[in-house]
């Protein structure tokens, strides 16, 4: 059998809520000696166009059933079903997939938070627990019931948490808004008796639908730049040795190379590879853009995918001896494809397109929670059933 990987996708919807992009995967099978069961191919219940294929050149030719599409196409009861639970199937599995993934960044943490006299630790996924100033007591406020689990319509996520102490029960509601440093600041208040509700913004449960993904609203109408996503590394810097050379990345500020000499004491030499201005950098959310997918020749070869990356252009690096212009660098941050498995914010590649200028990629998962910057969730595999045609009608 040859497995080829899907030119197309199926986009698939829920409501309008929300848009999730699943692939197929399909498997060939290809019968060499078994011609008698051609005439299965148009006998066997299920609708499908028969095409003709050729392999080796053209030298072997099979006919070929290709798996039935709804679009305009005829079917079997048998195959309306099939195609009806597949959809339905299809459509759980994007709202799971893209619910998990606006939660990634804060998945298995833990956060501190007090209010008044109370302080409550938040493990998102797993429980709340509080605690009094005046005991020493610790309360349950509930443990997570991952099947309550719910996307809602504006880009937002809702957990529950049953079971507390004296029937406690709590509800984290993930918000639109954008992000607010590093505090964690967040809200909580009693809604009704022993119904706790805990609200949590950031811009991850946003619904990006202004200038094309680009911009949100939060829930008091105020503007959410995509930018916001990438907030939570401001300050942050990222290193990657490769060879001789040390690169680091600091956002939003740019990009450093150097070498380190002396037992790791001295960057010597050193060399900007771009940098913003402070003005800039102090407003760097108006300094990220939207990047549509590559269409290069290396990447058609890759799985197809419709996610994009956000990108960050960086210039007055060091003079180029070569060029006698500054070095300058093209950043693109993209949600990883492993990104179920939180892997931390690390520089994935470093290419010089041309001499002194550089595109380096991020791989993050700040930017999971949008839609557009989802990698694509793989949708299975299909049979394609191939029977040869006998050598003496494939020789005339």
């Amino acid at each position: 059998a040859l497995l080829i990987q899907a030119a197309s996708g199926v986009w698939v919807s829920a409501r309008a809520r929300f848009v999730a992009s699943l692939h197929t995967n399909y498997v060939i099978n290809l019968d060499f000696e078994s011609s008698a069961s051609k005439a299965s191919l148009a006998d066997d219940g299920e609708a499908g166009d028969v095409k003709e294929m050729t392999f080796a050149g053209g030298k072997r030719k099979f006919k070929c059933k290709l798996p039935s599409r709804p679009h305009g196409k005829r079917f079997s009861a048998a195959g309306a079903a099939m195609a009806a639970r597949t959809k339905e199937s299809d459509v759980a599995k994007s709202r799971e997939h893209f619910l998990k993934a606006k939660l990634v960044a804060v998945a298995d943490s833990c956060w501190k938070v007090p209010k008044g006299d109370w302080t409550y630790d938040v493990c998102f996924g797993r429980k709340i627990v509080g605690h009094h100033s005046a005991s020493d007591r610790r309360y349950s406020f509930g443990q997570h019931s991952p099947e309550l689990d719910e996307l809602r319509p504006g880009g937002g996520v809702r957990q529950v948490y049953l079971a507390g102490s004296s029937n406690r029960t709590s509800e984290i509601r993930f918000v639109c808004g954008a992000y607010m440093g590093k505090t964690r600041t967040f809200s909580v208040h009693e809604e009704s008796s022993n119904y706790f509700v805990f609200t949590v913004t950031g811009p991850q449960f946003c619904r990006w639908r202004e200038n094309g993904g680009e911009q949100a609203r939060d829930h008091k109408g105020n503007a959410v730049a995509v930018a916001s996503l990438l907030e939570p590394l401001r300050g942050s810097c990222f290193n990657v040795t490769q060879g001789w050379w040390t690169y680091e990345y600091c956002y939003p500020k740019g990009l450093t190379q150097f070498h380190m000499q002396g037992n790791n004491k001295k960057r010597d030499p050193e060399y900007s590879l771009g940098s913003l201005s402070e003005d800039a950098a102090a407003s760097a959310l108006t300094m990220v853009t939207v990047k549509k997918p590559s269409v290069s020749p290396r990447e058609r070869r890759s799985p197809p995918s419709s996610h994009r990356t956000l990108k960050q252009r960086l210039g007055h690096g060091t003079k180029c001896d070569e060029t006698g212009r500054p070095r300058a660098t093209t950043m693109l941050f993209q949600c990883p494809s492993n990104w179920q498995a939180k892997p931390s914010t690390q520089i994935a590649s470093i290419h010089e397109g041309s001499l002194c200028e550089y595109e380096v990629t991020v791989h993050t998962t700040m930017l999971c929670g949008h839609e557009k910057f989802l990698p694509t969730l793989p949708r299975g595999k299909e049979t394609i059933q191939c029977v040869t045609e006998p050598v003496e009608e494939q020789s005339g």
